[in-house]
């Protein structure tokens, strides 16, 4: 297939290249494994047998909340400490003749044993936990099973390496498909997803510990391998002070870094071809994955590198021959490097770059190929990193970060764009190149504990974030047709627009982890934000704790409330700098203006503005079932005020008008959650998750120029409304050695949607009709097998094994003949992915 992009095929020689140079860095011979030097510890004050244990990773790095059991094999008494941000915890006054056993625990690293333990006089132990490894290099080897932590106070869940490799979720190259299998998060037909009923800028999105979230839109954008995250968490509510500007949570992306063994795996190396009826045999895609890392110095320097690529040559069969076909590029490559300068400084720096190319981005039945854009995306993000850990106990973390951002798309040709009933013909109206970028700074500081009335561990920090971004628009006069065909209007915009704003945001918070009993975990805390667009100090206090029952912990209730604003959303800046636009309007025959030019424009008071803010509660308990299930119930409130939102000022006509940006949008949502879990030998999981939600505003219709709705602003559903919704997910062994079943079940009511006339009127309520419900349920085999001494791993799944058809589009428009009628279905899919795991 021949791109029209010029640019494109230094594109694919630019992914290629990736490729070969991430294969030739593999080394055949294995590292040397040198003695890990000590994290530097003060002796404990307090007289008497005591055991200070610091729990670290196979690269030296502190993990914090590991749970750490102290078992006396003479007495059977068993002590537990968790440990602190430095990955510290200590036992007191310990039996001076006992003989101990001691285990050390996390979610997604595996437990380490240590017997026959003796204790004299205040001593000090490390121990290490490595993280879960696809490819075990221990026979009998099994992840951490802790299901309730007494310390997580944020309502969090996570993916860890098990879920990301055995879930089978659509599109597996983008990892943003695998979050929809959480509780709480809903994918639009976009791919965007939204948390707890927020938009999607209302969420962070957390890249090794530095947002990636793109400045403008509030999308996430950056794309990396899949095989590159080691866990994926989210947090929608209870969030610590240390996050701000966001209401909806936080999306966190935790990915790998090379240890003292050469790792290398790949994915789906070879090309895949398909036979559409009517359309013949033809490529279809290849996506292929790989991962390389490993010791530059075994002991004190690793690098991890992963890279991705994707060429689909994506194929409609409604459409005619010609014009039926989107070619698609992308690649995208993850650098990462450790140093460990000493043992109590380790220094890390990351690098990541993505490529984007489509010929025809929008491709539809109701979009033709004519009216489609050619868009052209890259992006980078550079971090460092620096964590110094303090002989008392301290920890200090400083990093900065700088991420840019260029979009661009054009459009096929200079016809005229015109919008009829039935969708889009001509060239598309607009051409953009726009740019932002982010410079971020950011340290925390997390104290030694102390006790006073019970355990305190105290943090604070701050975050500095210094945003630019350019935009430059050139547009055309675009014409929209009755469903006779004749001229009912034509809007004009500026032929050429160009603006640069920047924006300065600060943030600081101090926060407390206090533990007046054993069993009773508080976390208050207050958060601090300014920045220089609506220049209006905001201060949000929170408090979030846990209690836990039982001799084991096997109960456990959380509860929280807090005060979230969030960031001024630039994209409704961009709107004010766009305009105006001029409608004429013809009369029934489209040869005659009815009137002069009605004027559209959108207006910005920044002075007049207030920050948007929520007021979140929730509350949830956790317990431990017969069987060794883990189950929970879950509640959420979220109250918003001071939304943003574009009003008319006109109050006589809809067709025009000053839209002025106002706080008067007020959001609501609340839900109800019930999960379990079931953990089998062999680290085999099946999960399950039922919620009933509620997501509403009182402003719902969405003003721009570029795509004008004539109406007033109405209350309603959000776009992505699910009132209810199942998943669930896991992976079994059978009675075939070394071949596992997969599965992945979705089920939510469907999206809701707008009904407008061939005017672009909204005709009765906004997003009052909806979408047929959703349901896909994809079943799999996976088969492990050796071939010459390398792993390998060969999976077929049946994606929506039912054929569901599952519309992504639907036809709005009362007046067109096809109206309420429904496309692009997704039906049933065969997918294989087959794994190079590397030396077994």
């Amino acid at each position: 297939m021949q791109f029209t992009n010029s640019n494109s095929h230094l594109r694919m020689r630019s992914v290629l290249s990736v490729f070969l140079c991430t294969a030739l860095l593999v080394p055949s011979m294995p590292a040397q494994n040198p003695r890990r030097p000590s994290i530097p510890i003060a002796p404990a004050k307090r007289p008497g047998t005591s055991l200070t244990i610091v729990v670290t990773d196979e690269n030296n790095v502190v993990v914090p909340d590991a749970m750490v059991s102290l078992a006396d094999t003479q007495t059977a008494e068993v002590m537990r400490v968790q440990t602190d941000a430095a990955g510290r915890g200590r036992f007191l006054d310990l039996n001076p003749d006992g003989v101990f056993t001691l285990k050390a625990e996390k979610g997604n690293f595996y437990p380490i044993t240590k017997g026959e333990l003796r204790i004299a006089g205040a001593q000090t132990l490390e121990i290490v936990i490595p993280h879960v490894q696809e490819l075990k290099e221990t026979v009998n080897v099994t992840a951490s099973t802790q299901e309730i932590d007494p310390a997580k106070t944020a309502d969090t869940k996570t993916l860890g390496t098990p879920e990301i490799i055995n879930i089978p979720y659509p599109t597996s190259r983008d990892i943003r498909n695998l979050l929809p299998f959480l509780p709480q998060v809903v994918q639009d037909s976009t791919g965007q997803v939204h948390v707890a009923g927020a938009d999607t800028y209302e969420t962070t999105d957390v890249l090794d510990g530095f947002e990636i979230t793109a400045p403008v839109s509030g999308s996430i954008s950056m794309r990396f391998s899949a095989d590159a995250v080691r866990e994926v968490s989210v947090e929608s509510t209870r969030v610590s002070t240390q996050f701000g500007k966001e209401s909806g949570g936080i999306i966190n992306f935790n990915t790998g870094m090379g240890d003292d063994h050469f790792r290398f795996d790949a994915t789906n190396f070879i090309p895949s071809w398909q036979n559409k009826k009517g359309k013949g045999f033809s490529f279809d895609k290849w996506v292929p994955r790989a991962t390389v890392s490993g010791p530059i110095k075994p002991g004190k320097i690793w690098f991890f590198d992963s890279a991705d690529a994707e060429y689909d040559n994506y194929v409609f069969k409604d459409l005619p021959a010609g014009s039926d076909r989107d070619p698609f590029l992308r690649g995208s490559n993850l650098a990462k490097v450790q140093i460990n300068l000493r043992p109590n400084d380790i220094l890390s720096f990351g690098f990541l770059n993505n490529v984007q190319d489509e010929d025809r981005q929008g491709l539809s039945l109701t979009t033709p190929a004519s009216a489609t854009v050619r868009r052209d995306f890259n992006a980078y993000l550079g971090t460092v990193k620096e964590l110094h850990y303090f002989s008392g106990g301290a920890l200090l973390e400083t990093g900065f970060a700088w991420n840019a951002f260029r979009d661009e798309y054009n459009p096929q040709g200079p016809k005229p764009f015109v919008i009829t009933p039935n969708g889009s013909q001509g060239n598309y109206f607009e051409k953009f190149h726009g740019t932002s970028r982010r410079a971020q700074g950011i340290a925390n500081l997390f104290l030694n504990p102390f006790t006073r009335f019970g355990r305190h561990e105290v943090k604070f920090g701050t975050e500095i974030d210094q945003i630019n971004f350019t935009q430059q628009y050139q547009d055309q006069p675009f014409l929209l047709l009755r469903a006779d065909s004749t001229l009912y209007r034509r809007s004009v915009l500026p032929p050429s627009t160009a603006l640069d704003r920047n924006n300065l945001e600060i943030g600081s918070y101090i926060e407390d982890r206090w533990s007046p009993l054993e069993r009773l975990l508080l976390q208050p805390g207050v958060r601090f934000d300014w920045d220089e667009i609506v220049r209006r100090p905001l201060f949000s206090p929170r408090i979030a704790g846990t209690y836990v029952l039982g001799p084991s912990h096997s109960t456990k209730i959380s509860a929280g409330v807090g005060i979230y604003y969030e960031r001024t959303h630039l994209d409704y800046l961009a709107r004010a700098m766009t305009g105006p636009r001029l409608d004429y309007y013809f009369d029934t025959l489209g040869t005659t203006l009815v009137g002069p030019p009605l004027t559209t424009t959108f207006v910005v008071n920044e002075a007049l503005l207030h920050e948007p803010r929520f007021l979140n509660w929730s509350a949830a308990i956790e317990q431990k079932l017969p069987a060794g299930i883990y189950g929970a119930v879950e509640y959420l409130q979220k109250r918003g005020n001071d939304g943003f939102v574009f009003q008319n000022l006109n109050n006589t006509s809809d067709l025009s008008g000053t839209y002025i940006l106002t706080n008067d949008r007020l959001d609501r949502y609340r839900s109800v959650q019930v999960s379990a879990r079931k953990h089998f030998h062999g680290d085999y999981n099946v999960y399950g998750a039922y919620t009933h939600s509620y997501a509403h505003s009182n402003a719902v219709v969405n003003y721009s120029l570029t795509n004008p709705i004539f109406s007033t602003q109405m209350g309603g559903p959000l776009p992505w409304d699910v009132p209810n919704r199942i998943i669930s997910w896991g992976w079994f062994p059978t009675p075939f050695k070394r071949i596992d079943l997969v599965y992945s079940l979705d089920y939510r009511t469907g999206f809701p949607w707008t009904a407008v006339n061939q005017n672009q009127q909204i005709v009765g309520q906004p997003y009052s009709q909806r979408f047929p419900a959703f349901f896909s349920f994809s079943p799999g085999l996976e088969w492990r097998f050796t071939f010459r001494g390398y792993a390998l791993a060969l999976r077929g799944v049946a994606e929506n094994v039912s054929d569901r058809k599952n519309p992504a589009f639907v036809n709005n428009n009362v007046d067109s003949p096809n109206y309420a009628k429904y496309g692009g279905f997704g039906g049933r899919a065969f997918t294989a992915r087959i794994r190079f795991l590397g030396r077994k």
